[in-house]
C-alpha cells in the first residue's frame, strides 16, 4: 500500500512539474476611476508618470500564484520627492487553457496595497504617508512565444479602505487598474 501511494505521488509530482510555467515580467500600469477604453488606457500608459515595476507568477496546469509591485517616483524641485506604489503582492489565478497554451486567457483575484510616501521636507507629518488596502478581481490575456511572455490585464478593486485602527489617510486609488507586461516564461512548452 505504501509503495503504491509513493508511486502515485511521484507520478503526480512529475506531471505537475511538467505542466509548470514560471513567468517573470516587467510591467507598466495605471489606475482609473471608471472602466477605461482601449484608447484611454493606451494614452495613460504612455503618459509621463505611469507605474513601472515587476511581476511574477507560477502556473501549475490551470492554477497560478503570483504578484506584482509597481512604483512611480516623482520629484518636484527643489525639495519635494515622493514615491507612489500599487502592489498586488499575492494573487491566485485560473488559466482557462492551461500552462502549456500559446494563447493564455486568465482570471485572478487577490489583495492589493497602494500608497504614497513623501521623501522630502514638503508636507506636514500627517500627510507623509497614505495607504489603501483593496481586494481585487481581474482578467487578462497573454501570449507565450518560445520563452517570451506578453500580455495585459484589467483589475477591479472590490473595495478600497484605509488601514483599520490607524490615523493613516487613504491613498486615492482608482477603482480600475490596467497593466501591460512583457518578460520571460520558463517551462511548460
Amino acid at each position: 500500500m505504501k509503495r503504491e501511494l509513493f508511486f502515485a505521488l511521484a507520478l503526480f509530482s512529475c506531471a505537475a512539474f511538467a505542466q509548470t510555467r514560471v513567468d517573470l515580467d516587467a510591467a507598466i500600469g495605471k489606475d482609473f476611476s471608471g472602466p477605461p477604453s482601449l484608447d484611454q488606457a493606451e494614452r495613460a500608459l504612455e503618459a509621463d508618470s505611469p507605474f513601472l515595476g515587476l511581476g511574477w507568477e507560477v502556473v501549475m496546469g490551470h492554477l497560478g500564484l503570483g504578484g506584482s509591485v509597481l512604483v512611480d517616483f516623482n520629484e518636484n524641485p527643489p525639495a519635494d520627492w515622493w514615491l507612489d506604489w500599487d502592489a498586488q503582492p499575492l494573487f491566485a489565478s485560473y488559466h482557462l487553457l492551461g500552462s502549456r497554451s500559446f494563447v493564455d486567457p486568465f482570471v485572478d483575484a487577490g489583495l492589493g496595497c497602494a500608497g504614497r510616501v513623501y521623501l522630502g521636507p514638503g508636507p506636514t507629518a500627517e500627510d507623509r504617508l497614505l495607504l489603501t488596502l483593496y481586494p481585487f478581481v481581474g482578467a487578462g490575456a497573454a501570449l507565450v512565444l518560445d520563452g517570451l511572455h506578453l500580455g495585459a490585464k484589467l483589475s477591479y478593486a472590490l473595495d478600497r479602505s484605509a488601514i483599520p485602527a490607524t490615523a493613516i489617510p487613504a491613498y486615492p486609488l482608482g477603482r480600475f487598474q490596467a497593466q501591460v507586461f512583457a518578460g520571460f516564461s520558463l517551462g511548460a512548452r
